[in-house]
């Protein structure tokens, strides 16, 4: 692949997790809208705008099989995979984690040893309840993602112990929850909501979701992505561009508002659909991407998990302005919601996920390898 291309696909991949991390902005800002008819309005358009969330998975299952195929089946490799993983996710996840433990404490007036018992299941990415419904009832709420971004790491990082057959692994580790379980209990399902609760172990919850599906639905962009025959003629790129276009304004006829999973209703089926057919065209023409787009998908994951805190300082700010008519106080109090969740997703990026993630990263790199090197000089010292 040449160099152009791999600047493009990053910029339309970036520009993409823009689109999803503003999409989730949108809707939690729709909530705030008081009056009936914004609340209709709300609910008919801005609420779709929580496919963001399956966009995220579909790209992470895309990235994973893209940025795996180096995959050699050494430790070393699966080390490094899991360390830049946790390196990017867990860092800004505990920062994040302790400010909404201090504010709990704050509010209680003393230290909320349930609360804190909580947030502590959610670092280990454990869902609090196992109900999927409650969205496993996460001190950060947003965090319920995270639970299911995980295990499916853990699943790639199991599999590339061997190069050769690690596919065949994803299959194995996935099917026994995507397949089995809800054969066995005559319940197939692809509702996100309506995943019978396992309250034996939680983490089993995750792995027995539809949701998982999505991933999956990433894994299979990437590789027909990778495939020399996907690539399309000029021609049938624009097509395929204009195609995805209508597919994305026909989504509040084709899905229902708020739901998760891997069909058309639920969603995650039409956003496969359009990321593929995004994906394809730009094997063969340069998409028109804005840098601002660009720009929100490199703080995606900040502005993802921190905008509710952002809301916090919008609510203050309306509340502050007093605007007298409701329709204005509405749409300006929607307005400073979505600015001050963005802004705040910025500051955290360039604060604390940026430069934090980076340290824990390279220290943790640095410390495998001291560990290799000091193996190595252990064997040679004391040859077998």
């Amino acid at each position: 692949m040449s160099a152009f291309r791999t600047t493009a696909t990053i910029d339309w991949l970036q520009a993409l997790r823009g689109l999803a991390a503003m999409a989730v902005v949108v809707t939690h800002a729709g909530w705030t809208l008081a009056q009936p008819a914004h609340k209709e309005l709300a609910w008919e358009y801005f609420a779709h705008g929580a496919l963001g969330v399956d966009l995220f998975f579909v790209i992470s299952g895309f990235i994973m099989f893209l940025t795996t195929r180096s995959c050699d089946g050494s430790p070393r490799y699966v080390a490094d995979f899991a360390i830049k993983r946790f390196a990017r996710i867990w860092p800004l996840f505990l920062v994040v984690s302790l400010i909404y433990l201090g504010l709990a404490w704050q509010k209680a007036d003393a230290f909320p040893t349930a609360y804190f018992t909580d947030v502590a299941s959610q670092l280990v990415f454990r869902p609090v309840s196992p109900k999927a419904s409650d969205f496993f009832l996460l001190p950060v709420d947003v965090a319920w993602t995270l639970c299911f971004e995980a295990y499916f790491y853990v699943v790639i990082a199991i599999s590339l112990f061997s190069r050769k057959w690690r596919w065949w692994i994803v299959a194995a580790l996935l099917t026994p929850g995507l397949v089995l379980y809800p054969l066995l209990a005559q319940d197939w399902n692809f509702s996100f909501y309506h995943q019978s609760a396992i309250a034996q172990s939680h983490y089993l919850n995750l792995a027995v979701n539809p949701m998982v599906w999505e991933f999956v639905l990433g894994l299979l962009a990437g590789w027909l992505y990778t495939r020399d025959w996907t690539q399309p003629k000029r021609p049938l790129a624009f097509c395929m561009i204009a195609a995805a276009g209508i597919a994305f304004i026909a989504i509040p006829e084709t899905h229902t508002p708020t739901l998760y999973g891997p069909t058309i209703e639920y969603g995650g089926l039409t956003i496969f659909a359009i990321f593929m057919l995004i994906a394809l065209a730009s094997k063969t023409v340069q998409l028109p991407v804005t840098r601002w787009l660009v720009w929100l998908g490199t703080m995606s994951y900040s502005i993802y998990l921190t905008h509710k805190l952002g809301f916090m300082a919008a609510a203050q700010i309306s509340a502050w302005l007093g605007i007298q008519s409701a329709s204005a106080r509405d749409w300006v109090g929607f307005a400073i919601h979505l600015t001050c969740g963005i802004s705040t997703g910025a500051l955290f990026h360039y604060a604390v996920e940026a430069p934090l993630s980076a340290r824990v990263r390279n220290a943790l790199l640095l410390l495998g390898r001291k560990s290799k090197e000091a193996d190595f000089a252990n064997t040679q010292a004391h040859p077998v």
